[in-house]
């Protein structure tokens, strides 16, 4: 026997006085009736709401422990109701309730604990990615980022340790949920965010180690769900292989762009510099119409400034895309790429954690080290920018080139193959070496 209680909060609400509108737990009645009949006796007419966000369904059945579980809306107890009708009617009774009281997070720190170690090589690539979908299921990583950013400003140093050499992935607040509560579409929020930022394919072999986890605990942890929220999931589109490989006079091109993006990015960062001040005293002033105007006049003024005086010219994505090619690094590892990593001596840059979980030294030219050295130290990360941001400063530079279909990964393709077809590789993989300071 199965019973349905709503057990969300009451609204009590005033049309047209959005400021009266208070809300009550499911136990406050006797306060909810209160407030009701306060609201009418000033000569309001108020009107009671129960949402439908907290459905508790009880499973009774003699000889078992009573299951209860909530769910987030009405439709999803009605469902798991007749979920359990249909396994009574079948002579069966399946425990629900051990879902409902474990994270998607608990489960995939166990299936490191407990399945990685038997998988090949110990389960090293596994475990590092998963490690990453736990990190930034609470935006560890990105917060880290911000507070090496805040300590940088503050004292000129960077001390909290960033752990990882990545960009944060997005989307993934579902893994902290209960597995009972997670659905489909949360997996595909995920899926639609990340494709923005790395291949299909390597969203494909994220939901590949997603499923693995649900599977398990399904299957042989005896976590029992009415569905999982794997079947259905859409999977990214793609080809196996992209063999996109820069064309003759592509590099010409797609290299005076990245300069002429260079150019804009430098007289902007002028710009900023040049209008801090008149930005103060913009927002000091006492209507939104007179600060609006006042920031415009300074932005216009200060451009015109620079203009006049001319700035310094940052090679900030000639640098970024030539490392690409050169080192072929992937995308990731260049983004995290620390200032004291880069030893101009040795002419090198340490990578201390990869995609496959082992550090190498990328081989680095002279040519791009002298690009390097024009960066500014304002950061320590020499490619102190989002994902995001690149992804729109590449477009541009695309498209200003007249160059379509090349995505930025495959500068590293390019660079690999040019190793291939030289005979030289432009990585040295070195597990024991220590990592190099800065000259």
């Amino acid at each position: 026997m199965a019973t349905i209680t709503n057990r969300s909060a009451y609204i009590v609400s005033v049309p047209r006085h959005k400021n009266l509108d208070k809300s009550f737990v499911y136990t406050a009645k006797t306060e909810v009736k209160s407030y009701f009949h306060q609201l009418r006796e000033q000569g309001l007419h108020p009107v009671i709401k129960q949402l439908e966000d907290q459905i508790q369904v009880r499973v009774r059945r003699v000889g078992h422990a009573d299951q209860v579980i909530t769910f987030s809306s009405s439709s999803e107890a009605d469902g798991f109701v007749k979920k359990v009708e249909s396994d009574q009617a079948q002579g069966l009774f399946i425990d629900y309730t051990a879902a409902a009281n474990v994270s998607f997070a608990f489960l995939i720190q166990k299936y490191i604990t407990e399945v990685c170690p038997t998988l090949k090589g110990g389960g090293e690539t596994t475990i590092y990615m998963l490690n990453a979908i736990l990190d930034d299921s609470t935006n560890g990583l990105k917060k880290r980022i911000e507070m090496r950013k805040k300590e940088m400003l503050e004292t000129g140093m960077a001390v909290t340790k960033l752990n990882a050499n990545r960009e944060p992935m997005g989307a993934l607040e579902w893994v902290q949920l209960p597995l009972s509560q997670i659905k489909s579409k949360d997996i595909e929020d995920f899926v639609a965010d990340r494709v923005q930022y790395v291949e299909p394919s390597s969203v494909d072999r994220q939901l590949d180690l997603m499923s693995a986890v649900f599977n398990r605990a399904t299957t042989s942890w005896g976590y029992h769900l009415e569905r999982n929220p794997m079947t259905g999931v859409r999977r990214p589109k793609y080809f196996n292989e992209r063999d996109r490989r820069l064309q003759d006079g592509e590099e010409v091109l797609i290299l005076d762009a990245a300069r002429r993006e260079d150019q804009l990015r430098s007289m902007e960062l002028k710009v900023s510099e040049l209008v801090a001040t008149e930005l103060v005293r913009a927002a000091q002033l006492t209507t939104h119409y007179a600060r609006n105007e006042a920031r415009k006049g300074a932005y216009e003024a200060a451009r015109r400034q620079a203009i006049k005086e001319g700035f310094t010219h940052v090679p900030f994505f000639e640098a970024f895309t030539q490392f690409q090619i050169a080192t072929a690094a992937r995308r990731g590892e260049t983004l995290g790429l620390f200032w004291e990593r880069l030893n101009f001596t040795k002419k090198t840059a340490f990578v201390p954690t990869s995609k496959n979980g082992r550090p190498r030294h990328l081989a680095v030219r002279q040519d791009i080290l002298d690009l390097l050295e024009q960066l500014p130290r304002s950061s320590d990360l020499v490619f102190d920018m989002g994902l995001a941001e690149l992804v729109k400063a590449w477009a541009r530079i695309c498209e200003q080139a007249g160059i379509v279909d090349l995505h930025i990964h495959d500068l590293r393709h390019e660079g690999i193959s040019r190793a291939a077809e030289s005979g030289l590789f432009p990585t040295v993989i070195d597990l024991q070496s220590d990592e190099p300071s800065a000259a």
